[in-house]
């Protein structure tokens, strides 16, 4: 038979589109009876499961008439059959059934079985509680619903397809051009869907025609499916959003949230791991919840996990006292209920940490009790101010001002009576100031009179407090007055501090000065005839040098500058050597006479002050004869010295080191106004003074006691009023010498040498003179102006040397800074430090360290060599 193009695009089209949409609705309805399949399964098993669930503590407690009530409960369910409760061993246990006819079915009681066939559907559920079978539910569910259901679904399907198809064939004979396109278009959608098992895609560009239909048609079918599974999509959704919802609830919580059953933890979440002291959850899961309760509280946490297992459930919130995995205490609140945890019947435990809220209450407690403490013991006068009222006074500030506490509390106390007349103006002007809200500083001072009219130098410190519930002045009062008299002689002291700073600098830079002169000076003296006239004018100019010497050594001295070098010293000569310069300062009106014993032994001294000492003496005992009135009195000063010995059972020198041997006595006395026992006292305190305003700094027995402390020496003093005084030092004896002059000359002749010298002098003239002379002595010198320029030397230009000799005082780094940078590389560098004074660097306690080689400025060719000489060949 011969088709035209017509039929055969009829056919074409015909067939094609009632296979698409057999095939299409034979899909879809394979699918709708497998989902409605799946849907009575899944009500079965979850019906099963929850009547499972019921049934576990009926068989636990052997409860048949509960279990009975539980299996009668599934009358309601039109789909039950029969249902069945097997106990552990397979016997029945209870059973309900529609059908009196119905026998309890045997089974495999290991495993759970789901048999599913044309006219019911029959499941075996073992039943499990804490990994323990207590029993078998067995449950018949009837398909004839699901039967029906199937039968209708599928007589629709029919009748839709059938019309369908007779539509597609008048479609294909009418609109076989029109057609082609859409039914391509279905055929495209379905495609997908059956590829990507997407529901959500439609068939698009609907004619206007039966065509659209169709297409109406398959997507609806299409929506019905997209639907079925958005709600299963959603329905897992909400689960999980459920879940996740309260596991952020529980897991944020601040509180500690734990899960426990017979003392073994299930559960923690991130607080109650932090409570316990752990870092990650694994370490507290499967720890004994007695682990972490304080022995203290162990039997009443007992006593609660039993009430609840008993049925107790609201039990009330408690304190109690954990122990975290470290040892450490913490306090908590807490709050326990049972509750299900997978299946399980455990114990939900909420803590929340109370420690800080305690340790601040306890805190607060101590903290009022310690004010209360300070305020009560306090050296300070203390006391609140409620308006115009004295609220509360500590006993300080009864004892300053003298008034009893009742007086002060009273409400006619006026405070203005604690104020001197000069203070008053101020006072009020403060009050009056703060009453307008514009606040003064809340420290100040003012004048204070105590109630037997007393005046008193005060500072007060200021605090607005809350005083039962009222502001309030929390006031601190501090009695200044001998602060503001010491001010007054520190004041006096710092201006003689700064007079010696002056002096210190000043004999710096003229030893400077006076090293280039007599340097010079000592090398032309070495180069000119001793006959001629140049030789007399220069040795009267070294003279001159070596008297402005002196001069330099007492400014230092003076200033406190001086390196302490111990010599021995003869201190007898050293007397001579001042006693022109004692008279001049004491006076032609005064006699000065001295008592010196022939042969003294030696003293280990510092010549510098032994000069201050003796002139301190002097000028005191010159100070007490002035004063003296009256006629008929010698003006004598007598200084006398003698060797002595002392031991431990003798006189006892307060402050003074005590130890039996050999001293030497240095006496000075005056028949000066001398002193009562009170004043002799307090001669050696600081600042103490006997003299008028502005003729004494109240220092100068205070060195003498520190330099005789110093010394390990001892020291007396004798006095009677309007007799006069004598000053008694005893100084141990430097046995290591037999006669040694306070002034030595150095006799060691001028020796050169060929070493190589280092030589750092940041003043141009000295270092030109020493560089000069010392080349003229055979050494081979590299000088620098500074430490930096010597590093250089070292480091850069990797100069070598036998010796460095530096200047103590340079700027941005010191000699001693330079010795310790080079003696780090070279540890057993020789090194000679030089200077008009030191700035403590190199001294210990005033002292010049024995193992520290150091020449003090000025110095001449004969000194530098032979120290030079003395250390390169040590």
């Amino acid at each position: 038979m011969h088709w035209s193009l017509k039929n055969k695009l009829v056919f074409s089209i015909t067939l094609t589109s009632g296979l698409l949409l057999f095939i299409g609705v034979a899909f879809i309805s394979f699918q709708n009876i497998n989902i409605m399949k799946a849907h009575l399964v899944e009500q079965a098993k979850s019906t099963i499961n929850l009547t499972g669930n019921y049934c576990i503590s009926s068989l636990s407690f052997e409860d048949k008439e509960s279990a009975e009530y539980v299996l009668e409960s599934l009358a309601d369910n039109d789909n039950i059959l029969h249902a069945v409760l097997y106990d552990e061993q397979g016997s029945v246990f209870a059973q309900y059934k529609k059908q009196t006819d119905f026998s309890a079915p045997k089974f495999d009681s290991g495993q759970d079985t789901l048999i599913f066939d044309n006219t019911n559907l029959r499941i075996f559920h073992s039943l499990y509680y804490l990994n323990k079978k207590y029993g078998t539910l067995f449950i018949a569910f009837s398909t004839e619903s699901l039967s029906r259901q199937v039968s209708e679904f599928i007589y629709s399907v029919i009748v839709i397809l059938g019309l369908l198809f007779l539509l597609a064939i008048f479609m294909a004979h009418i609109f076989q051009k029109i057609i082609i396109r859409p039914v391509l278009a279905l055929s495209d959608t379905t495609k997908k869907i059956t590829e990507n098992q997407d529901y959500s895609v439609r068939v698009k560009s609907r004619p206007q025609d039966e065509i659209g239909i169709l297409y109406d048609a398959f997507n609806n079918l299409l929506d019905d499916v997209h639907r079925s599974q958005q709600q299963v999509n959603k329905a897992f959704a909400a689960l999980r959003e459920s879940e996740e919802r309260y596991r952020k609830v529980v897991e944020l919580s601040p509180n500690g949230i734990i899960l426990h059953k017979e003392g073994k933890i299930l559960y923690g979440n991130a607080a109650a791991v932090k409570l316990a002291g752990y870092t990650n959850p694994e370490e507290l899961i499967g720890k004994n919840i007695f682990d972490f309760v304080h022995a203290d509280f162990t039997e009443k946490v007992k006593e609660r996990i039993a009430g609840m297992k008993s049925g107790v459930r609201d039990l009330p919130q408690i304190e109690e006292k954990l122990r975290r995995a470290d040892g450490s205490i913490l306090i908590a609140q807490v709050a326990a209920i049972p509750f299900f945890f997978d299946e399980q019947l455990t114990i939900l435990t909420i803590l929340q940490d109370i420690t800080k809220i305690r340790e601040a209450e306890q805190a607060l407690r101590r903290s009022e009790v310690q004010f209360r403490s300070i305020f009560e013991r306090s050296n300070d006068a203390m006391y609140v101010l409620t308006g115009e009222r004295f609220s509360l006074v500590n006993p300080r500030f009864i004892e300053l001002f003298g008034y009893t506490e009742e007086e002060v509390l009273s409400q006619d106390f006026n405070l203005m009576d604690l104020v001197s007349e000069q203070s008053k103006e101020h006072i009020l002007k403060r009050r009056e100031q703060n009453r307008r809200r514009q606040f003064e500083p809340s420290a100040y001072a003012f004048r204070a009179v105590t109630k037997d009219g007393r005046p008193l130098e005060v500072e007060v410190n200021l605090s607005q407090i809350e005083w039962d519930g009222k502001p309030a002045i929390l006031g601190i009062i501090r009695d200044v007055t001998e602060q503001r008299m010491l001010a007054e002689q520190l004041q006096q002291s710092q201006k003689m501090e700064a007079i010696g700073v002056l002096a210190g600098g000043v004999a710096h830079d003229f030893n400077n000065l006076l090293t280039v002169i007599s340097g010079h000076v000592e090398l032309s003296l070495m180069k000119t005839d001793k006959d001629s006239m140049v030789f007399r004018h220069l040795t009267e100019i070294d003279k001159a040098g070596k008297r402005a010497q002196d001069l330099t050594r007492q400014l230092l001295a003076f200033s406190r500058k001086q390196v302490v070098q111990l010599q021995s010293v003869n201190i007898n000569d050293l007397i001579k050597d001042m006693y022109k310069m004692l008279v001049r300062l004491i006076g032609e009106d005064i006699r000065l006479d001295t008592v010196l014993t022939k042969k003294i032994a030696p003293v280990k001294a510092d010549p510098g002050q032994l000069d201050q000492i003796l002139m301190n003496l002097i000028v005191n005992a010159a100070d007490a004869i002035n004063i003296r009135s009256g006629q008929g009195f010698k003006r004598r000063i007598t200084i006398e010295t003698d060797n002595v010995y002392l031991d431990d059972e003798g006189i006892e020198f307060p402050g003074t080191e005590n130890g039996s041997g050999l001293y030497v006595l240095l006496s000075v006395s005056d028949t000066g106004v001398g002193m009562d026992e009170e004043v002799r006292s307090k001669i050696f305190d600081p600042f103490f003074t006997t003299k008028g305003m502005g003729k004494g700094t109240g220092l100068g027995m205070s060195t003498i006691y520190g330099i005789v402390k110093q010394n390990n020496g001892r020291i007396h003093v004798y006095s009677e009023k309007d007799l006069g005084t004598t000053v008694k030092i005893y100084w141990p004896s430097d046995q290591s010498k037999t006669s040694i002059k306070g002034k030595q000359k150095n006799q060691h002749d001028i020796i050169g040498g060929q070493e190589t010298i280092l030589f750092v002098e940041d003043e141009d003239s000295v270092r030109e003179f020493a560089v000069t002379a010392l080349r003229d002595l055979g050494y081979k010198i590299y000088q620098a102006g500074n430490a930096g320029q010597a590093l250089h030397l070292v480091h850069q230009e990797k100069i070598k040397y036998d010796i460095l000799v530096t200047d103590m005082v340079m700027p941005e780094m010191s000699g001693n800074e330079l010795a310790e940078k080079l003696q780090e590389s070279n540890p057993a560098l020789k090194v000679i430090f030089t200077s008009g004074y030191t700035d403590g660097k190199l001294v210990n306690k005033g002292v010049l360290d024995e193992s520290i080689h150091f020449l003090q400025k000025p110095y001449s060719v004969k000194t530098l060599s032979s120290i030079i000489r003395q250390v390169l060949d040590k």
